[in-house]
């Protein structure tokens, strides 16, 4: 009796796994581009910032420093400022792809999983 409700529910995930397959291609691709942006925004700081040092080691007057700091902050914000917007865009892009997806997958499934139990009814 067991065996049988197990094999059953075996049989009716097998159309699941390639829906769930799809799903699973689309979220990495997404975090391969997550991880590639995150790659870049950090070179763009470390250039930023080794520049900055650069700048910082030929100052020569207290008046300079401080003018210099101001300009080093404004950079600072407008990157991140820039950063955050290239940030939300991208996960925006994501929430439509995975929506899109999740919506034919679900979709896939559901219908699936509805032929599935009417032949599982009209068996019993």
């Amino acid at each position: 009796m067991y065996t049988e409700n197990f094999e059953q529910w075996m049989k009716m995930n097998k159309n699941f796994s390639t829906p769930i397959t799809e799903l699973h291609k689309t979220t990495t691709e997404i975090w391969k581009r997550i991880a590639e942006q995150n790659l870049e925004m950090m070179s763009d700081n470390f250039s930023r910032f080794s520049n900055q040092l650069k700048r910082f080691s030929n100052v020569k007057k207290p008046e300079d420093l401080i003018n210099l700091q101001k300009d080093c902050i404004s950079e600072d914000i407008a990157a991140c400022t820039e950063n955050v917007q290239k940030v939300v865009h991208m996960t925006m892009e994501n929430m439509e792809e995975i929506a899109k997806v999740w919506s034919s997958t679900a979709t896939k499934i559901s219908e699936k999983a509805v032929e599935k139990a009417q032949k599982f009814a009209e068996k019993a």
